[in-house]
């Protein structure tokens, strides 16, 4: 008899501690419920407002087009040309970007450009003037 009074005694002091944990354990699974709730509007949020900015982007691409071809005269292939060689330019400055910030170099300052170094052959700035 002394065995079941002992177990009683035990099992009875362990109970409140672990419905103090279960309590705490949904106390926070409530919270994470929460906040998974706040990331899935969250994200709508940016989805949508994303597909806005594309159909945003290809109007005034389709804009620039049309004031291009039809009220500057510009031809479409010379338009596409022109186009071909802005994305180019634009990946060898995003490629020197990101080389910077990997080396964490300062930005050069284009006032103190050194006269040594020389210019390439197929400079496109060459072609604009």
């Amino acid at each position: 008899m002394n065995k079941k009074k002992k177990q009683k005694k035990n099992s009875s002091k362990k109970a409140p501690y672990a419905l103090k944990d279960v309590l705490s354990l949904y106390s926070k699974l409530i919270e994470l419920k929460k906040d998974v709730s706040q990331v899935k509007e969250t994200g709508s949020v940016t989805d949508n407002r994303l597909t806005d900015l594309e159909i945003h982007m290809n109007l005034l691409t389709r804009l620039l087009t049309t004031l291009c071809v039809e009220k500057l005269g510009i031809r479409v292939g010379a338009l596409k040309s022109m186009v071909r060689r802005i994305e180019k330019e634009a990946v060898r400055d995003s490629q020197i970007m990101e080389l910077e910030s990997l080396y964490n170099l300062p930005q050069a300052n284009p006032k103190k450009a050194s006269p040594e170094s020389p210019k390439a052959k197929d400079d496109p700035w060459d072609k604009i003037s």
